[in-house]
């Protein structure tokens, strides 16, 4: 009786050990659960799906986008913005020359301009951003930020033509 104890606890203690080193959900799961943490304002569960997103489904195609709303809800939601950039140079350093590393470049020097407030280092990645990716789609954002870097809205011109307009039609 003791030996069939003992062998029923060993398997219960395998199987528990077995199902626990596993992911228990699907990437698209996990980005689900992510989202409906993020919708209840559950920003650090939100973080913690995407993170199993990164560590159990590397190759998935939900991983990229787990990382750069990561960063978001970092930026946006607890204000981190220095965490924001480590996750943007995270996509960099995997994705090589890809779509999405230009993407997280261009990220890089919007958030040292328009968060952090570096201009120094928003000037030094807009620039070498249009360097790398000088036929981006992004390219053109990034020429205007340059411009504009350090002025305030009220010191755009664009920005000014749009403000008397929308004032003239109240």
């Amino acid at each position: 009786m003791r030996r069939m104890l003992f062998s029923l606890l060993v398997i219960g203690i395998a199987v528990f050990l077995i199902t626990c080193s596993k992911p228990d959900n699907t990437a698209l799961g996990y980005w689900d659960n992510a989202v409906a943490l993020f919708s209840q304002s559950d920003y650090q569960g939100c973080i913690k799906q995407y993170q199993k997103i990164i560590k159990y489904f590397p190759d998935d195609s939900l991983t990229v986008l787990a990382m750069f709303a990561m960063a978001d809800v970092y930026k946006n939601n607890l204000n981190d913005a220095d965490q924001a950039i480590k996750i943007y140079k995270e996509i960099i350093r995997k994705y090589g020359d890809s779509e999405r590393a230009a993407n997280a470049h261009f990220m890089i020097g919007y958030v040292y301009a328009n968060e952090i407030r570096d201009l120094k280092k928003a000037e030094e990645y807009y620039k070498s951003f249009l360097k790398k990716y000088p036929t981006n789609i992004l390219a053109p954002s990034a020429e205007w930020e340059l411009k504009n870097l350090g002025k305030t809205l009220d010191e755009i011109p664009e920005l000014q033509k749009i403000t008397q307009e929308k004032q003239t039609a109240e």
